[in-house]
């Protein structure tokens, strides 16, 4: 007696369905059903019906017609409905009278354009990869993953490798170019906007990546026996094994920040205290001295800033925090989505020398800047008119020299 198949509830999701026949060597998704489909070692073929959550079975055409045909009587065709029925329908095939200037385009009834008269729609697959270049030629697919596995799940092939590849020279070696393909697509347009024109080593600026979404138009179509590209015979088993994968992957990528693996419980506890801040702390963006020597950092600092990040989302205020000796600026953006993906692009990254530190407002710092409290949200009125009064002395000291 074979073994009871899994089974997924009603109306489930495709990904929860992917992920409850992941390990079940029977199942396969069959693409022209578009449903589950199992395969019975001492029964007929089953089909999962997601509205009733059960494996119902399946209809063997082949039979039927064999049916049909021990049961057909010579001389009579199957195929022509009964005379009451084809008389029916002869009757709704008489073309109404046409009372608008547009002949067959516009219904009578209802003055809409017909829906068979309508051309029909172009079906666009997915794009999930990216087109890099401006990689060093010493780099190595592991530090690509890594560092293109923080926008998302990174496709794998039959044999569990990431979908990376990377492009060679004539002569073998590697040419500074590559693709890497997503599971999701949404992928693509996080990895467009953060790691384009960032470094894959973070402090070499040798590095710096190019990227931009991936086009196959100019590949060449292969010709077949009939004039069309043949199919790679896909193994339906491994596809469904390794989309349930995929899919595993997506559920373990922690819920709080929407960026990598799933981290420890106590890790946990402190990320869900900020997993809405949508204020990013940076250190080491200056230093005192640095201050007291320019007056004009301070604005150039902040003005710096704010266009950079602009990129990511909107920015609603940057604040320096010029009696921090760690050199703390906040910037505060719009939504919180923002704000994690200044935290990708930021942290970690060498600014004069010094490597930032980047980290998402957790409500219990208090950062120190002239004129003001220990607050990360405004700009105090004092503390900007002493600001500005300072500038304007250091103008007129310049103006006498």
């Amino acid at each position: 007696m074979s073994v009871a198949p899994p089974s997924a509830p009603v109306g489930a999701s495709a990904g929860v369905q992917a992920a409850a026949f992941a390990n079940d060597e029977r199942i396969y998704f069959s693409k022209e059903a578009n449903a589950w489909r199992l395969e019975q070692d001492d029964g007929p073929e089953l089909e999962f019906d997601a509205a009733k959550g059960a494996w119902v079975p399946l209809v063997d055409e082949d039979l039927v017609k064999r049916q049909q045909a021990a049961y057909a009587v010579e001389g009579v065709d199957e195929e022509t409905p009964a005379a009451p029925v084809l008389a029916r329908e002869n009757k709704k095939r008489k073309d109404p009278e046409d009372y608008t200037s547009q002949s067959g385009l516009l219904s009578i009834k209802r003055g809409k354009v017909d829906k068979k008269e309508r051309p029909p729609t172009e079906r666009k697959s997915k794009n999930t990869a990216v087109y890099v270049t401006g990689l060093p030629f010493d780099t190595e697919m592991d530090e690509i993953v890594e560092r293109f596995s923080k926008c998302g799940v990174i496709e794998e092939d039959e044999d569990g490798e990431p979908k990376v590849k990377m492009y060679a020279k004539d002569d073998g070696t590697f040419s500074g170019e590559a693709l890497v393909v997503f599971f999701k697509e949404d992928s693509v347009l996080l990895a467009l906007n953060i790691l384009d024109e960032a470094e894959l080593r973070f402090g070499d600026s040798s590095s710096v990546m190019s990227l931009s979404k991936a086009d196959f138009t100019h590949k060449e179509t292969i010709a077949g026996p009939e004039g069309v590209k043949p199919r790679k015979i896909l193994d339906k088993k491994k596809a469904t094994r390794r989309i349930g994968k995929m899919q595993k992957k997506i559920d373990e990528w922690n819920d709080e920040d929407g960026f990598g693996p799933s981290i420890s419980p106590e890790e946990s506890a402190a990320a869900m205290a900020n997993q809405n801040s949508r204020v990013v702390v940076l250190k080491h963006m200056f230093t005192l001295e640095e201050l007291a020597e320019d007056a004009t950092l301070l604005l150039d600092l902040k003005e710096d800033v704010r266009e950079e990040c602009s990129t990511l989302g909107e920015v609603t205020n940057v604040v320096l925090y010029d009696k921090e000796k760690d050199g703390i600026m906040t910037v505060k953006f719009r939504d919180p989505i923002s704000a994690k993906a200044c935290l990708l692009r930021m942290n970690g990254r060498f600014f004069a020398g010094r490597r930032i530190e980047a980290s998402l407002f957790s409500g219990r710092q208090r950062f120190q800047r002239s004129g003001a409290g220990g607050d990360v949200e405004g700009e105090g009125e004092e503390g900007e008119k002493k600001r500005l009064d300072d500038f304007a002395q250091w103008l007129l000291a310049e103006g006498e020299e």
